[in-house]
């Protein structure tokens, strides 16, 4: 099999599977017999990693990009800690389970980033741009018909009522803010020009929905990282890229008091509209984890502990940051020396954005920083189409600038075809586990907390 052909398939079993467990995953847990709209979400994803790491035995000429030293000290130093930290802790198997989740995405971005290399860099900004441009689009004719729906029946919605296909709207939100900086690549590439008008409807949609939802976590995000993206953008695409995100800014408030606050008052005397002043939780979260980490600062509590720490203030399975959850589970050697690495690799690509000629990376920056940021209030570190959407815009970034790569011989795809067929088989072995509580808090399920 030619590289070409494995990556078409790739990329199209991933983009009908993403739809089918966002905006098709009510009815597509249904057809297939899964109960949760969540569960739907890991199953795919182990599914298709499984699948993608079955195909790639089978093509040729396969190249992957050779990593820098400091990358293989990072993923030696990160799961020596992690299997340290998992055999001392106190439910090593769900240790286990974490890590092997993890393993799971480093692969998928391996087959992302071998995928990506079969086409031009122009081709693939065009595929990313159409799919996501797509995706929102079929997003917002549902979100616009329960809309409609709730107008006619004169019926109040609150901020989980217009999406669907999510058990959460906070997850539909952790994608928004990857998805809404993608739509600004017509704004950045002259070859997509043409599609500036609709990209400018549906970004000013985006933010509506984001005020709808209530979704002040996501909002921050995108704004912190458009403001840092600013800082390192060269004059004229700074001036094009702030006047082009203050109008969808604009346009988006606008929609929102049209058609959320002053419609729904005028038809119902009354809207869901409320400013939260509070960190709902979180502060507590995160202070509980800052005043219980000394306990065992340096291997943590193990991965995946959060989900059944003693005495924390709320029952959530993680604490919705990504930098407080490595600390807490990983210890603060491995948080350290991740974060670091990660604030180094993000430095080197803002950058890049003081070269014209690099001026296209921008919305693949915006969008990697945004769900950094995010990761910091909310679950995109544990949820699934979060991580993996992730994944991907890593490996989209790793199109730019020059990489050496090195060939993959077939003994090594066919030990990764069988190291993915282990983490798949051990993280299926564990749906609808009997020591999981049946309790709305994910972390690899829905039923996310663990018995003592």
């Amino acid at each position: 099999m030619q590289l070409k052909t494995y990556s078409k398939g790739l990329f199209i079993v991933s983009a009908c599977f993403f739809l089918l467990g966002t905006v098709f995953a009510t009815k597509f847990a249904d057809l297939v017999g899964i109960d949760s709209e969540y569960d739907i979400k890991r199953i795919i994803v182990i599914g298709c990693i499984w699948l993608f790491s079955l195909g790639i035995c089978f093509v040729k000429n396969i190249e992957f990009i050779r990593l820098s030293i400091a990358t293989k000290a990072l993923a030696f130093i990160f799961f020596t800690f992690a299997i340290c930290s998992a055999l001392l802790s106190k439910h090593p198997f769900w240790g286990a389970i974490e890590i092997a989740n993890i393993g799971l995405l480093i692969c998928a971005f391996i087959f992302f980033v071998i995928s990506m290399r079969a086409f031009e860099r122009d081709t693939v900004h065009f595929g990313v741009y159409a799919y996501f441009l797509l995706f929102s689009v079929f997003t917002f004719v549902k979100y616009i018909l329960f809309l409609l729906f709730s107008y006619a029946d004169a019926q109040s919605f609150d901020i989980h009522g217009l999406i669907s296909g999510y058990v959460n709207v906070r997850f539909f939100n952790q994608l928004q803010v990857m998805v809404i900086p993608l739509l600004f690549l017509p704004f950045f590439k002259q070859d997509l020009a043409k599609f500036r008008s609709v990209s400018f409807i549906v970004i000013s949609l985006h933010w509506m929905v984001l005020l709808q939802t209530e979704a002040r976590g996501g909002l921050l995000s995108l704004i912190l990282a458009s403001s840092m993206i600013m800082l390192f953008l060269g004059k004229g695409s700074r001036k094009q890229f702030i006047f082009t995100l203050l109008q969808t800014i604009l346009l988006g408030i606008f929609l929102w008091l049209v058609f959320i606050i002053i419609i729904p008052y005028w038809l119902m005397e009354s809207t869901s509209f409320q400013i939260r002043t509070t960190s709902s939780g979180r502060l507590d979260l995160w202070f509980f984890v800052l005043k219980n980490i000394p306990e065992s600062l340096w291997l943590g509590f193990g991965p995946m502990s959060f989900t059944w720490a003693e005495g924390k203030p709320l029952p959530h399975a993680h604490p919705h940051n990504a930098v407080i959850q490595l600390l807490y589970e990983y210890g603060a050697i491995t948080c350290v020396v991740t974060t670091a690495w990660v604030i180094s690799r993000v430095y080197n690509r803002l950058i890049m954005l003081k070269q014209f000629k690099n001026a296209t990376i921008m919305p693949i920056t915006f969008a990697v920083l945004s769900g950094l940021i995010y990761s910091c209030f909310s679950g995109v570190a544990v949820m699934p189409f979060a991580q993996t959407l992730f994944i991907f815009l890593l490996a989209v970034m790793m199109q730019y600038g020059d990489v050496n790569v090195n060939k993959l011989g077939k003994p090594i795809l066919i030990g990764l075809f069988l190291l993915v067929s282990t983490a798949c088989s051990l993280l299926l072995t564990t749906y609808k586990h009997q020591e999981l509580l049946p309790a709305l808090f994910p972390r690899v399920w829905v039923k996310g907390l663990i018995s003592y």
